[in-house]
């Protein structure tokens, strides 16, 4: 752990929402659900290493949790540290692009394991007297513009 890491971890606060259904959860439980979906696994050939199954996952799960685009999400691992945690990555980890992200959502429902993941996770935290609900609040989308009023 780098000691940029180490200070962001010290900057959340113990009661965040995401770092303690982090703990809650079994995640080795759900690895071998995630292993196999892609074709360089199981060749073991060349070819880039793709990012571990259970980061992308994780990812995921902020997306549907949070509603964001595939977009939104990319940005937000970049910039928030609880994201970041709940996910197991560092400031220097390579962060999932829009389109990986989306192909890796696609590729667990053409496995058919999205739902028995999304099953597994609802049973772990049920096991706790805990369910997710959606988060709350306004999103909001800016985009910059050159003012034709004054360029």
């Amino acid at each position: 752990m780098s000691f940029g890491t180490l200070e962001l971890a010290e900057r959340l606060n113990r009661d965040n929402v995401l770092l303690k259904i982090d703990a809650l959860i079994e995640w080795e439980e759900l690895h071998p659900k995630l292993t196999g979906l892609y074709k360089r696994e199981l060749s073991h050939g060349g070819g880039q290493e793709p990012f571990d199954g259970l980061l992308m996952f994780k990812a995921i799960l902020l997306g549907q949790w949070h509603s964001l685009s595939d977009a939104a999400l990319e940005q937000a691992l970049c910039v928030r540290i609880d994201f970041m945690q709940f996910c197991g990555l560092s400031l220097s980890d390579a962060i999932p692009d829009e389109t990986t992200l989306c192909r890796f959502r696609n590729r667990l429902i053409t496995n058919d394991r999205l739902d028995d993941l999304l099953a597994s996770i609802n049973e772990q935290l049920q096991s706790h007297g805990l369910m997710i609900k959606g988060a709350t609040g306004a999103v909001i989308d800016a985009t910059l513009i050159e003012s034709a009023a004054r360029p």
